[in-house]
């Protein structure tokens, strides 16, 4: 012990300092407390027989494998070449192997379901994407129109097949407006054919049809909005006012008679900015109400024009723009909306609230009698004289409600829901179309959305709607979903994206993104 090193010797007092320390924690004991607790069977007896000796073996090489996986690098392109195609099909036949064990469950979308980093897959998703957006119901109709149909759908079959283009002078020299057409309407004439254009411009075009000589067509151009016209109105009780509104933020009225342009309204949105006018239509003969891309709708009398923002009843019946509305012809009170929110409304205008779901907590609303969902945003929402509501959109539908009288339902009144669960602050989708059909409705950017719009007082009584058809024509259905006529001609050499019926004849007109007009009648 002498002979230890200082190291070794203090190296000695640390092992019996510690056992020291060892006993008094009693360590011992508890090892073994838990030795006796352990079950018998998972002390494994000590083997007495001599002890096998371990084989090392080689970890399983795949049966084709890439270089790269091997550690072997190539030399030249050839070789990675192949290298990147020997581990590509084997990334594919692992993958195939593992989606042959999945099983597939619920409503699938093929682009979850099909490798997308595979040129084929891709040929199928735009083969099948394609055949999707170009497949209408309206381009069947010459396979329809001569099956069996009730007599008023055939008789209404008759009569607009009887119509055709105008044809005095050709449609590639009638040009209504200068620029897009964003809105066609005609008058409500029916001793003289007189249509109305307006464009993306904010000019307005005046076709007389029946002026026209045997080269060049009558119409007017006139220019007072600075931007886009989304609607022209005419009332049945004043023919010579013509009323139109624009993206600028202005509301006016072409008084033919005296050959000037009156202003109604200006109007600015609550930022103090010039509010974008998306639609507009008369209550009453002197009552007009609008609509703004920034979800309001307002009223005022055309009597008491140019009033500020603070005196005119504005009312928010969406958050984001209200595309297009349409009111109840046999209770004016009444309105449906159609918005880039998905969905579609319709408003009492006789009972208003607090909005419980609108972001301004300081805006105020009509009570919302019901509603419908789509998958994507709606373009367009008019009602007719049977009360029936047509809507389209952008997920390719056209979907028809037929609601009846509605006149004498309560200012409070609320559809029946068939949706029960509702977002927060939302009402529950109570409206089901009674008629849904396919139409490719999605424009593009320098086609006008296409809108459908029901003819207003049809002197034949069939109710009936006009809608463009992106295969350059345009499609009319009645209030069932019977298509009644695909208008179509080898002149139409593009979209006649905006159409519009006269309020009581069966003639319908068309415009197209160069200003250019098509007349069937």
């Amino acid at each position: 012990m002498g002979n230890l090193s200082e190291f070794e010797k203090q190296r000695q007092q640390n092992i019996a300092r510690n056992k020291e320390l060892f006993k008094k924690l009693n360590l011992d004991n508890i090892a073994s407390d838990f030795q006796r607790e352990l079950p018998q069977e998972q002390k494994r007896p000590k083997s007495k027989g001599p002890r096998s000796k371990k084989v090392k073996t080689e970890p399983a090489i795949p049966t084709r494998r890439s270089n790269r996986l091997a550690g072997v690098h190539a030399n030249t392109d050839e070789e990675r070449k192949a290298n990147e195609e020997a581990e590509l099909t084997r990334q594919k036949n692992e993958e195939l192997e593992r989606l042959k064990r999945i099983r597939l469950s619920g409503n699938l979308k093929l682009v979850d379901i099909l490798p997308a980093d595979t040129e084929d897959n891709k040929d199928v998703l735009d083969k099948l994407l394609k055949l999707g957006q170009t497949v209408s119901f309206g381009d069947f109709y010459d396979d329809i129109k001569d099956r069996d149909a009730p007599k008023d759908v055939k008789d209404a079959r008759d009569s607009l097949n009887s119509v055709s283009l105008y044809s005095k002078i050709p449609a590639q020299d009638i040009k209504l407006t200068s620029s897009r057409m964003t809105a066609i309407a005609f008058h409500p004439s029916t001793s003289k054919k007189v249509i109305f254009g307006g464009d993306t411009s904010g000019e307005m075009g005046i076709w007389s049809v029946d002026d026209d000589s045997d080269s060049q067509a009558e119409i007017t151009h006139v220019k007072y909005h600075g931007s886009n016209i989304p609607r022209i109105l005419i009332r049945e009780q004043k023919p010579k006012e013509i009323i139109t509104c624009s993206y600028d933020g202005s509301i006016r009225m072409l008084d033919l008679d005296k050959n000037v342009s009156n202003s109604l309204l200006e109007f600015d949105n609550e930022y103090g900015g010039a509010a974008t006018f998306s639609d507009m239509h008369f209550l009453d003969p002197n009552v007009l109400a609008f609509s703004t891309m920034e979800g309001e709708l307002g009223t005022f009398d055309t009597r008491e024009p140019n009033k500020p923002r603070s005196e005119i009843n504005v009312l928010r019946l969406h958050d984001k723009k209200i595309t297009n509305f349409g009111v109840n012809p046999k209770m004016t009170q009444q309105i449906v909306s159609a918005s880039l929110d998905r969905t579609l409304k319709i408003w009492d205008l006789r009972k208003i609230g607090k909005s419980s779901w609108s972001q301004n907590e300081n805006a105020t609303s009509p009570h919302c009698l019901g509603s419908y969902r789509s998958r994507l945003s709606i373009s367009a929402a008019d009602w007719n004289n049977s009360g029936d509501i047509v809507c389209n959109g952008y997920d390719n539908t056209i979907n028809i409600f037929q609601l009846g009288d509605t006149s004498n339902l309560k200012p409070d009144h609320v559809f029946e829901p068939i949706i029960e669960e509702a977002e927060e602050g939302d009402i529950p989708v109570n409206l089901k179309p009674q008629a849904t059909m396919t139409h490719n409705c999605q424009s593009g950017r320098w086609v006008t959305v296409l809108k459908a719009r029901w003819q207003s007082n049809p002197q034949d009584g069939v109710e009936k709607c006009v809608i463009a058809n992106m295969k350059k024509a345009m499609d009319i259905f009645d209030r069932n979903g019977n298509q009644l006529a695909h208008l179509d001609d080898e002149s139409m050499s593009a979209v006649p994206a905006v159409a519009s019926f006269h309020p009581t004849q069966n003639w319908i007109a068309g415009g197209n993104s160069s200003g250019k007009t098509f007349l069937f009648y």
